[in-house]
């Protein structure tokens, strides 16, 4: 309820380590409200990916796979180095919005779907669209380098609808990327290897967004606190339909709080995953580009005071 009304949706999950295992606190706001989240979405694809070829391939480490055009149209390019470029925007190999496509192209839109409704437990879900570009490659196969063979091929492509899900859906997702380790078995991303995982963190690490980071600077945090980790992916857009700018950010912050130390006790990891989505409105007078201003710092303000609250334990 401490958020601002122009952010319309919004989970967060505070983890706690106790004697090893980690316990979570939810908290939301319309968190399970179906929305249109953007670029955000882009990481759903590029896990399930992984997820897949581990199922088949347990060994099997993604950083030393190759994406093999079957087409024989293109050279053959890392699995990292494209999700990086996804996730940046550099486009130094594609645009994000086309490398999302063919990373979709790895499952059925149905399959896809479903997999990540049983995922999330969350069944109020639609993930049947790509991202308003096609594939960069439309017969996509991942190769491994190592064992110089073909591990997973494009599946039948598919009729596109909508990509609606919940603020819940991607923190939950995140979750369980970023605390993979941590986590029982039976709570883990179905098949995937952290070996894999963590190809996927690394290049996460490259989202244009920073708003944990001007967050952690301006509460003078980066001076208490050691062995930060951000992982996130922005979405942006302007909805025509709604007559809205539209933001999302889905994170998830891990450090080390040192203050304790200073009493003589350990210590204390503190992290936490969100999904913020905020919505505003445009002027019939305007092109949108202030109200996209006004927007990007309301998010910044309340990841800001998110952390903060967690700095502070007041969630506990």
């Amino acid at each position: 309820n401490f958020l601002h009304e122009d952010i319309k949706q919004a989970c967060i999950c505070i983890g706690t380590f106790v004697d090893g295992k980690i316990l979570t606190q939810w908290l939301g706001k319309n968190a399970l409200t179906k929305a249109q989240f953007w670029s955000a979405t882009k990481i759903v694809p590029l896990i399930n990916t992984v997820c897949q070829v581990n199922i088949k391939y347990p060994n099997c480490d993604i950083d030393n796979c190759a994406i093999r055009d079957g087409d024989g149209q293109q050279d053959d390019i890392y699995f990292y180095d494209l999700a990086k470029d996804m996730v940046s925007y550099t486009e130094n190999i594609a645009s994000s919005n086309s490398l999302a496509a063919m990373f979709k192209r790895f499952e059925t839109r149905i399959g896809l779907e479903q997999w990540l409704k049983k995922t999330t437990g969350n069944n109020d879900l639609n993930f049947l669209d790509d991202y308003g570009e096609d594939p960069f490659l439309e017969n996509p196969e991942i190769f491994d380098t190592i064992k110089q063979q073909v591990l997973l091929r494009a599946a039948e492509n598919s009729p596109q609808e909508d990509n609606l899900v919940s603020a819940y859906d991607l923190t939950r997702l995140i979750s369980m990327l970023g605390w993979h380790y941590y986590l029982e078995q039976r709570s883990r991303l179905r098949g995937a290897q952290w070996n894999s995982l963590k190809s996927i963190v690394r290049a996460m690490g490259n989202d244009t967004a920073r708003y944990a980071d001007a967050a952690i600077k301006t509460l003078g945090m980066d001076s208490a606190i050691s062995s930060p980790v951000i992982i996130s992916k922005l979405g942006q857009g302007v909805s025509s339909i709604r007559g809205t700018v539209e933001t999302v950010y889905v994170a998830l912050v891990r450090f080390v709080d040192d203050r304790p130390k200073a009493t003589g006790k350990p210590a204390k990891l503190r992290t936490l995953a969100l999904t913020l989505r905020g919505q505003k409105a445009i002027y019939s007078s305007s092109n949108g580009d202030s109200e996209a201003r006004e927007l990007d710092a309301r998010v910044a303000a309340e990841v800001t005071e998110i952390l903060r609250r967690l700095f502070a334990e007041e969630f506990s």
